[in-house]
Protein backbone atom coordinates (compact mmCIF):
# COMPACT_ATOMS: atom_id res chain seq x y z
CA UNK A 1 0.00 0.00 0.00
CA UNK A 2 1.24 3.57 -0.65
CA UNK A 3 0.78 5.39 2.18
CA UNK A 4 1.95 8.87 0.51
CA UNK A 5 -0.77 10.51 2.19
CA UNK A 6 -1.85 10.54 6.19
CA UNK A 7 -5.10 9.64 4.25
CA UNK A 8 -3.80 6.47 2.88
CA UNK A 9 -2.08 4.51 5.77
CA UNK A 10 -4.48 2.44 7.62
CA UNK A 11 -6.71 4.00 10.43
CA UNK A 12 -5.84 1.67 13.07
CA UNK A 13 -1.90 2.00 12.83
CA UNK A 14 -2.25 5.96 12.40
CA UNK A 15 -4.31 6.50 15.44
CA UNK A 16 -2.13 3.84 17.75
CA UNK A 17 0.61 6.20 16.44
CA UNK A 18 -1.38 9.52 17.47
CA UNK A 19 -2.13 8.57 21.14
CA UNK A 20 1.16 9.41 22.07
CA UNK A 21 1.23 12.68 21.08
CA UNK A 22 0.64 13.14 24.90
CA UNK A 23 3.94 11.81 26.15
CA UNK A 24 5.43 14.36 23.79
CA UNK A 25 7.69 17.29 25.29
CA UNK A 26 10.80 18.71 23.76
CA UNK A 27 12.32 18.72 26.87
CA UNK A 28 11.80 15.01 27.43
CA UNK A 29 12.87 14.34 23.84
CA UNK A 30 16.23 16.45 24.59
CA UNK A 31 16.34 13.91 28.03
CA UNK A 32 15.69 10.74 26.41
CA UNK A 33 18.08 11.60 23.46
CA UNK A 34 20.96 12.75 25.36
CA UNK A 35 20.95 9.91 27.65
CA UNK A 36 20.92 7.52 25.12
CA UNK A 37 22.61 9.02 22.34
CA UNK A 38 26.37 7.29 22.84
CA UNK A 39 24.52 3.78 23.62
CA UNK A 40 22.32 3.65 20.09
CA UNK A 41 23.88 6.04 17.55
CA UNK A 42 22.52 7.49 14.16
CA UNK A 43 20.45 4.67 13.36
CA UNK A 44 17.96 5.43 16.43
CA UNK A 45 19.03 9.27 16.57
CA UNK A 46 18.30 10.08 12.26
CA UNK A 47 14.88 9.79 12.42
CA UNK A 48 14.66 11.22 15.48
CA UNK A 49 16.07 14.16 14.57
CA UNK A 50 13.96 13.67 10.66
CA UNK A 51 10.76 14.00 12.84
CA UNK A 52 12.26 16.73 15.26
CA UNK A 53 13.26 19.01 11.94
CA UNK A 54 10.00 18.43 10.56
CA UNK A 55 8.26 19.32 13.66
CA UNK A 56 9.74 22.83 13.23
CA UNK A 57 9.09 23.17 10.20
CA UNK A 58 6.39 26.08 8.70
CA UNK A 59 5.27 23.94 5.62
CA UNK A 60 4.65 20.76 7.25
CA UNK A 61 0.86 20.32 7.59
CA UNK A 62 -0.94 20.37 10.78
CA UNK A 63 -2.17 16.60 10.61
CA UNK A 64 1.06 15.66 9.62
CA UNK A 65 2.51 17.24 12.98
CA UNK A 66 0.53 15.14 14.87
CA UNK A 67 1.46 12.14 13.92
CA UNK A 68 4.69 13.70 14.17
CA UNK A 69 4.14 14.07 18.24
CA UNK A 70 2.65 10.87 18.25
CA UNK A 71 6.17 9.22 17.09
CA UNK A 72 8.30 11.28 19.23
CA UNK A 73 5.98 10.60 22.12
CA UNK A 74 6.11 7.07 21.61
CA UNK A 75 10.27 6.95 21.25
CA UNK A 76 10.21 9.32 24.61
CA UNK A 77 7.37 6.50 26.48
CA UNK A 78 8.74 4.93 29.31
CA UNK A 79 7.36 1.81 28.67
CA UNK A 80 7.99 -0.13 25.06
CA UNK A 81 6.71 -3.45 23.98
CA UNK A 82 10.23 -4.20 23.88
CA UNK A 83 12.00 -2.61 26.72
CA UNK A 84 15.39 -0.60 25.95
CA UNK A 85 16.67 -2.00 29.13
CA UNK A 86 16.48 -5.57 29.03
CA UNK A 87 17.64 -5.78 25.08
CA UNK A 88 19.88 -2.67 24.97
CA UNK A 89 19.72 -1.64 21.29
CA UNK A 90 17.50 -4.35 19.70
CA UNK A 91 14.76 -2.63 22.76
CA UNK A 92 14.74 0.42 20.36
CA UNK A 93 13.41 -1.56 17.32
CA UNK A 94 9.75 -0.70 17.53
CA UNK A 95 10.62 3.15 18.17
CA UNK A 96 12.50 2.88 15.11
CA UNK A 97 9.44 0.99 13.40
CA UNK A 98 6.71 3.93 14.22
CA UNK A 99 9.01 6.71 13.07
CA UNK A 100 9.74 4.80 10.12
CA UNK A 101 6.11 4.67 8.66
CA UNK A 102 5.48 8.00 10.01
CA UNK A 103 8.83 9.40 7.95
CA UNK A 104 6.65 7.44 5.34
CA UNK A 105 3.68 9.25 5.53
CA UNK A 106 5.29 12.79 5.57
CA UNK A 107 8.26 12.25 3.76
CA UNK A 108 6.95 15.09 0.80
CA UNK A 109 7.74 17.27 3.46
CA UNK A 110 11.44 15.78 4.00
CA UNK A 111 13.78 18.14 2.87
CA UNK A 112 17.17 18.32 1.81
CA UNK A 113 17.75 21.05 4.32
CA UNK A 114 16.14 18.90 7.18
CA UNK A 115 18.19 15.15 6.43
CA UNK A 116 21.13 17.98 6.34
CA UNK A 117 20.40 18.99 9.96
CA UNK A 118 19.20 15.58 11.20
CA UNK A 119 22.36 14.39 10.31
CA UNK A 120 24.43 17.51 11.72
CA UNK A 121 22.83 17.24 14.84
CA UNK A 122 23.62 13.40 15.12
CA UNK A 123 27.27 13.62 14.26
CA UNK A 124 27.46 16.56 16.65
CA UNK A 125 25.59 14.10 19.26
CA UNK A 126 28.06 11.48 18.90
CA UNK A 127 31.22 13.56 18.77
CA UNK A 128 30.04 15.15 22.01
CA UNK A 129 29.38 11.60 23.30
CA UNK A 130 32.88 10.55 22.12
CA UNK A 131 34.41 12.73 24.85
Amino acid sequence: MDTNKIEDAPFEEVHEIEKYGTYYSENRLWKKVLRIAKKVGATVLRPVFQLYYLLQGEHVPLKHKAYIIGALGYFILPFDLIPESLFSIVGYTDDVAVMTFVLSIVKESLTPDIKAKADAKVMELLQINKL
